[in-house]
C-alpha cells in the first residue's frame, strides 16, 4: 500500500472543534504487538505506520474512501473488498450493506487475515465473509512477491489457497475495491464474468507506473470512466478530535481510481478523469491537490 506524499505550501495548520470523543477519547489497550481502541466504526485491533498510526490517533482510517463508497453502496448490496488487510474499511462497508447486504473481505496473508478475523468478530459482523486467499486467474498465473518483498502477500509460514472472483458466482455486486500493490490487473482479470454481468463501481489502487498502462487499459476497454482519486488518510474532523497531522508537513494519501460503468451515466464531477492508458498522476494539477483539502467531497453527477 504505497503513499502518495504532498508537500504542504506554507499555510495555518487545519484544525476542527473538539468532537464529544475528543472530550473522553476511548482508551487505549495494548494486547501483545497489536493496540485496541473503540473507533468510528467499531472495536479495532491494529498496527503499522499508515493504518494502524489512524486508528491510533484519530480512530478512524481515510474516511475520504469511505465517503466516496457511501455514495454507491446501499443497504442489500453486495461488495467485495480485495486487500482487505485488517478490515479498516471492511468494517465501514459493512454498516453500509447492513445486515440484508454481504461482504466478501480478501485477505492474502495469514498474520494480517487473523487480525481481520479478530476485528469482524470484536464487531459482532455476521454479514462479512472474511477470506484468507490469493485472487488470481489460476495458480499457475499468480505470482506472490513484490516490491515489498517475498513474503507480502503470503506469510513465510502459511500459504494462501489461490481463488478467481469468478469462482465465487455471486448474483450480484454494487462495488470492488481492490487494493493488492500493484496485482490490481490481476484481480480484474480473474473475475472476467463477475464483470461483465454485474458492472460494479470499481474502485482500486493504482501506484505503480510500470503497470498504470496495462491496468488503465484493461479497465477502459470493459467501458468503465476512470478517475483519479487521491483522499488523504487524516482529516481534522475525526473521530477523536485530534487535529495534528502526524505526518506534517506532508499530506499523506491514497492513489486509488475510481471506475464507473459507462452505461450508468455518471461522472465525478470534481475528480479529473482519465483521457488515455498511458496517463499518470499529475500532482500538480490543482483538481488533484485540491483532494487533499479536509472539506474536499467528490461530485456525483448525471453526465447531461
Amino acid at each position: 500500500m504505497l503513499k502518495t506524499l504532498f508537500k504542504q505550501m506554507a499555510r495555518a495548520p487545519e484544525s476542527a472543534a473538539p468532537s464529544p470523543a475528543a472530550l473522553a477519547p476511548p482508551a487505549l489497550q495494548q494486547f501483545g504487538a497489536l493496540q485496541l481502541r473503540e473507533c468510528r466504526y467499531g472495536w479495532m485491533l491494529f498496527e503499522g505506520p499508515f493504518i494502524g498510526k489512524c486508528f491510533e490517533l484519530y480512530g478512524e482510517y481515510s474516511e475520504g474512501e469511505v465517503a466516496l463508497m457511501r455514495q454507491f453502496v446501499r443497504p442489500g448490496d453486495c461488495v467485495i473488498d480485495v486487500g482487505a488487510n485488517i478490515g479498516d474499511l471492511v468494517l465501514p462497508l459493512a454498516r453500509m450493506v447492513g445486515d440484508a447486504g454481504r461482504v466478501y473481505a480478501v485477505e492474502s496473508h495469514s498474520d494480517v487475515f487473523n487480525v481481520l478475523c479478530a476485528n469482524l468478530a470484536l464487531n459482532g459482523l455476521s454479514n462479512v465473509k472474511p477470506l484468507n486467499a490469493f485472487i488470481a486467474t489460476s495458480p499457475e498465473s499468480a505470482d506472490t512477491s513484490s516490491g515489498w518483498g517475498e513474503h507480502a502477500f503470503v506469510s513465510e509460514k502459511w500459504s494462501a489457497p489461490f481463488l478467481a472472483l469468478d469462482s465465487l458466482k455471486l448474483p450480484q455486486c454494487r462495488l470492488l475495491k481492490i487494493d493488492v500493490d500493484g496485482k490490481e490487473l490481476d484481480v480484474l482479470q480473474s473475475g472476467t464474468d463477475l464483470l461483465a454481468r454485474c458492472r460494479p463501481v470499481l474502485y482500486f489502487e493504482n501506484d505503480q507506473a510500470e503497470v498504470s498502462e496495462a491496468l488503465l487499459g484493461h479497465v477502459l476497454d470493459l467501458g468503465y470512466d476512470l478517475y483519479w482519486h487521491a483522499p488523504p488518510v487524516f482529516t481534522p474532523r475525526n473521530f477523536l478530535g485530534n487535529p495534528v497531522n502526524h505526518w506534517a508537513p506532508n499530506t499523506v494519501t491514497s492513489a486509488m481510481m475510481l471506475g464507473l460503468p459507462r452505461e450508468l451515466g455518471l461522472r465525478a464531477d470534481n475528480l479529473p478523469a482519465v483521457a488515455d492508458r498511458r496517463d499518470w498522476w499529475n500532482l500538480e494539477d490543482p483538481r488533484i491537490v485540491a483532494q487533499t483539502v479536509s472539506d474536499f467531497a467528490v461530485r456525483i453527477v448525471s453526465k447531461p
